[in-house]
């Protein structure tokens, strides 16, 4: 993991060093190990290391070639080393290093452009090619790995994270009223904008380019919606997961330190735990390697601890628990200094005493289970391929065994809602759906967002637009896809790996490997979903899984952690006095009565506050974006000004 930061004048105006020095300094967190920046007339590369691979030891960024024509920043790490080196061999190229960043060169001196399509891993990369004289940028297929730009006029500035791109001289930062519409709707559809004018995230997926007279953003990647993978029998499908999977955990354990491990007692953290205890038995010299480390919740219902007691009884590597604790404010508020943007969700702010744990351990590479949701779980919408196939009797068989999803009492009604939203509705035209709406009255916009709001953002247009999908013959893969270019998913990435970051830590998710998602959407359903979700995971990792962990259905829900960061008095007096009202943006009113609510059936015990946090919590966050850092529009008193934030963090 590392951090990027660079200048270019398209006019060709010198690069200023001073700037580019401040830029660094804002990105000292991400890599406390190395710093250094290169120069070449209207050109500046800035660079922050932070060491996570043995072949990171000897790496200095920015990377030159031998010529000095091409100059490359990677935050990143390519996971098919092996595969990419002997492409380079045999078209000739030769290493003077076993490093990535010199890997990754090689890859865009041989397949310029294209050289995404080749690599493996998790990577933000600049390249500057003073022969082509042209910026060359790309990010890898999930965005699991930050990168931010602004151009303005005839300078474009990049970065790891938002703060170093208001070092430059610039007009007064504003809010982008679209993305604040879709973060306050939750239909975050949009990856290539943030919350200001003029600031751009590169998408997943995608390359940009920069010259004078071309600046275009193109898709390298996506899914090709026709591969099939079919086998005769259950065993031959887990073979090839259990492979891959296998293959992608090993990739990950590049590490010169201890591994942390992310054990939630779910399946899909427990899996990664469950085979690296495998491979010790066979390596004893593994086993003070790796350590777990697990958030835990006495009293709660999201209390996992059971379930991790079974799966660290397997192994001998240490174990490490700490109870999770409600963040406080001034914790949300420090991020929102600190980045300039959302703070965390408080079920990632409470795992920060968890990454602080981790790194007094030594470790400074983290593995999780991220992922294992997205693509083996199955998508509700199997309903409509049922359906339109009349494959009646096995949709009863799947609405029955879906249950315990759906309801925690027997009396629920299990066909009306789910039949409806997963089965019935997707086979209906839109233009059909619409008249419908109409019909009825309904509109798809929510009642605390102002109208008037709603349009002058576009937000249904925006809705609209984001509904790329290839033309998959499947519902149920077609929902699936869009995992991989979904808004509130990417967010939830980029706010993870910021926060690790901070700790010096680098996230891995063997779940979030290329050829793991591939091979998931090439799937039959049935791999997917049986008679309970993730079949294939299962059956893949078979003994090796505890039977309790093999055998549950339900996951751990953390509505009451967000439930118990909202019910405080000064968020309270948030929601008493939002400034979004105050600029026409929302309801106040009605999101207070909503808070209300919520707030009135957590303390009786009714879990229809579930259905109410989540919304709450994201209009809580753009609140606190807005007031603390364009205070003229901030309205109660006796709440934190950004000068008393920004003395307290500096404190």
């Amino acid at each position: 993991m590392s951090g990027l930061a660079g200048i270019y004048h398209l006019d060709g105006k010198p690069a200023d060093p001073t700037l580019l020095q401040r830029m660094i300094n804002r990105l000292v967190h991400r890599g406390p190990d190395a710093s250094d920046y290169w120069i070449r007339g209207s050109v500046g590369v800035g660079h922050v290391m932070l060491h996570t691979t043995p072949e990171s030891l000897d790496e200095r960024q920015p990377w030159l070639d031998e010529t000095g024509t091409l100059c490359l920043t990677l935050d990143g790490r390519i996971d098919n080393r092996e595969d990419l080196a002997a492409s380079l061999d045999a078209a000739g190229f030769h290493l003077r290093t076993n490093t990535d960043a010199e890997l990754m060169l090689r890859a865009y001196q041989h397949w310029g452009a294209h050289c995404p399509e080749h690599v493996i891993g998790d990577f933000a990369l600049v390249v500057w090619d003073g022969q082509r004289q042209q910026l060359f940028c790309a990010r890898d297929i999930l965005g699991l790995k930050p990168f931010y730009y602004c151009l303005r006029g005839t300078t474009v500035c990049w970065a790891s994270e938002i703060p170093p791109l208001f070092e430059q001289e610039a007009p007064p930062r504003r809010p982008n009223e679209a993305m604040v519409a879709e973060f306050l709707t939750g239909n975050v559809v949009t990856n290539a904008e943030t919350l200001y004018e003029g600031i751009h995230r590169l998408e997943p997926a995608h390359v940009l380019v920069i010259r004078p007279g071309k600046n275009e953003t193109l898709r390298y990647w996506t899914i090709d919606p026709h591969r099939r993978i079919d086998y005769s029998n259950d065993d031959d499908y887990a073979e090839h997961f259990h492979e891959l999977f296998s293959r992608a955990v090993q990739c990950r354990l590049r590490s010169q330190k201890p591994i942390g491990l992310e054990l939630s007692g779910g399946l899909d953290s427990s899996s990664v735990v469950s085979l690296l205890q495998a491979f010790s038995r066979t390596n004893p010299q593994d086993r003070d390697r790796f350590h777990t480390f697990s958030l835990i919740f006495p009293g709660l219902p999201c209390d996992e601890r059971g379930f991790i007691d079974d799966v660290t009884a397997q192994g001998p590597f240490p174990s490490h628990r700490i109870r999770a604790q409600a963040p406080a404010l001034d914790g949300f508020l420090d991020d929102v200094l600190r980045y300039h943007d959302l703070p965390d969700h408080p079920n990632g702010a409470m795992s920060n005493s968890l990454r602080a744990l981790a790194q007094q351990q030594g470790c400074r590479v983290i593995l999780t289970g991220s992922g294992g949701d997205e693509w083996l779980t199955g998508s509700f919408f199997h309903y409509a391929d049922l359906l339109r196939t009349l494959k009646l009797g096995a949709l009863l068989r799947r609405l029955h065994a879906d249950r315990p999803l759906y309801c925690d009492r027997s009396s629920c009604d299990l066909f009306s809602v789910p039949l409806v939203q997963f089965g019935l509705l997707p086979l209906i035209p839109q233009s059909c759906r619409n008249i419908g709406k109409w019909l009825l009255g309904r509109t798809n916009i929510p009642d605390w967002i102002s109208p008037e709001f709603w349009h002058r953002t576009h937000m249904q247009d925006r809705i609209r637009q984001a509904s790329f999908a290839p033309p998959f013959s499947s519902y149920a893969q077609q929902d699936l896809f869009r995992s991989t270019v979904q808004g509130l998913g990417i967010h939830g990435i980029e706010l993870d790996e910021r926060a690790s970051s901070s700790f010096a830590l680098e996230k891995r998710h063997p779940f979030n490997d290329r050829r793991i998602i591939e091979f998931a959407l090439a799937l039959p359903e049935e791999q997917r979903w049986r008679d309970r979700p993730k079949f294939i995971l299962r059956k893949a990792l078979g003994e090796l899984l505890p039977t309790s962990v093999r055998e549950r259905v339900q996951k751990a829900d953390f509505s009451c952690m967000f439930a118990q960061a909202l019910l405080t008095e000064s968020s309270e007096a948030i929601f008493q006095s939002l400034s979004l009202a105050s600029v026409g943006w929302v309801d106040g009113g009605k999101i207070l009565t909503t808070y209300q609510t919520m707030a009135h059936c957590y303390n009786r015990g009714d879990e229809a506050y579930r259905f109410h946090v989540a919304p709450l919590w994201m209009i809580f966050g753009v609140e606190l974006w807005f007031r603390t850092l364009f205070p003229e529009h901030r309205e109660h008193p006796d709440l934190p000004t950004r000068q008393e934030v920004a003395s307290s963090y500096s404190a």
